[in-house]
Formats: C-alpha cells, structure tokens, sequence
C-alpha cells in the first residue's frame, strides 16, 4: 500500500470526481483530508485520510 495517493488515486478510491477534489483543495480544503504539497504536485497522506475518515465518523 502506497503512502501518499495523487488526487486521482484518492477520487477513485472514494468514487469522487478528480475535478471535484482537485477544486476542492483549494477551495474547500476542510471538506477533504490535509494534503503533502511538493511543487505544483499535491497528495493524500494515508495518516491524514486515516484521521479524515474517524472525523467524519466521529461527525456522524
């Protein structure tokens, strides 16, 4: 299992939208979980979308 997913790789494996997250992490970045940004590239910790995925749980 890969630490870091690109934003393709986590829509997927949410059954998202790529366009959909890729506007979203700039413009919504609390509805998503904290990203890694190395230059222009952004990706998903699997430690941040552990912790994304027990907030929402935790919201619910």
């Amino acid at each position: 299992m890969k630490n870091a997913l690109t934003i393709e790789e986590f829509a997927a494996e949410y059954s998202l939208n790529p366009a959909t997250v890729r506007t979203n992490v700039t413009r919504k970045p609390d509805s998503l979980p904290k990203v890694l940004r190395i230059g222009r590239s952004v990706r998903f910790l699997r430690t941040e979308i552990e912790k994304w995925e027990k907030k929402l749980l935790d919201a619910a």
